[in-house]
């Protein structure tokens, strides 16, 4: 009985550290902004309460699910390409080094290079549409994922792969069963990273190549110093990035559960 209530103990306490501070930080920010827009030191930075009336009114007309829509429609199909294509391509970099010393090059130039620098030469490839901001998006996303998995199956013990194979282990069965479990943890930190990148590119490519979705509320708003309204906005795109990030982690809960 002991025993228990101290384990009861112990978990409360954990729950305790891990959420508390979040929540409080969260709940002082709040309050800070709700103060700073009652101030009125700029025109464009709305309280709290008044933000969240226009984001109200926002869905009661449609405006802002409609547009959600556009935008996550986009951001889904270049995100999920990027996690395909960069999952594949850094396991391939991982486990083959003519693959790595073929690409290392160019993927470090990628992920060094400034994002928006992508936007004009994706224009000329592909037009302004919808193909071009998928790909914006998928640019944004794309070579983080990459170098995450590249690390994650660089570095599994080669004594696992050479067991496998001596076994009669095939490629297929050697990334199946070892590289890709052993790799997780760090695919999933790539996909946390990219995520948040994605949906800055989808933002970025709704605002500068055709003006639709979030985008192009952001836009609109801000251009007409509409600061209920674009805070309302940017509230939405914050919402969005977080609730993708922790279906993510709970995804690598329950993808990877030996690893804490």
């Amino acid at each position: 009985m002991a025993e228990m209530n101290v384990t009861a103990a112990g978990t409360r306490n954990r729950y305790l550290t891990h959420y508390v501070p979040p929540v409080l930080s969260l709940l002082l920010g709040l309050v800070v902004w709700e103060i700073v827009g009652r101030l009125r030191f700029s025109d464009i930075v709305a309280p709290l309460t008044d933000t969240m009336v226009a984001w109200w009114k926002l869905i009661g007309t449609g405006e802002l699910l409609a547009n959600l829509k556009i935008s996550l429609l986009n951001f889904a199909i270049g995100f999920l390409l990027a996690v395909v294509t960069g999952i594949v391509l850094g396991a391939l970099m991982g486990r083959f080094r003519t693959v790595q010393q073929l690409c290392e090059l160019w993927i470090n130039l990628g992920n060094s290079a400034p994002m928006l620098a992508f936007i004009p030469l994706l224009i000329i490839l592909f037009g302004l549409g919808d193909t071009t901001r998928i790909f914006v998006v998928y640019t944004f996303a794309f070579w983080v994922i990459v170098v995450n998995t590249f690390v994650g199956t660089r570095y599994i013990n080669p004594d696992l792969m050479e067991m496998a194979g001596s076994f009669g282990a095939s490629e297929r069965q050697m990334f199946w069963k070892i590289m890709l479990p052993g790799a997780l943890p760090m695919i999933m930190a790539g996909l946390q990273l990219g995520v948040g990148r994605a949906v800055k590119g989808m933002i970025n490519g709704e605002m500068l190549i055709t003006i639709v979705g979030l985008g192009a509320m952001i836009r609109i708003y801000g251009g007409g110093f509409n600061g209920s309204h674009l805070f309302a906005v940017v509230i939405t795109i914050v919402a969005v990035a977080i609730i993708l990030s922790v279906l993510i982690q709970i995804l690598h809960r329950r993808l990877a559960h030996w690893d804490r």
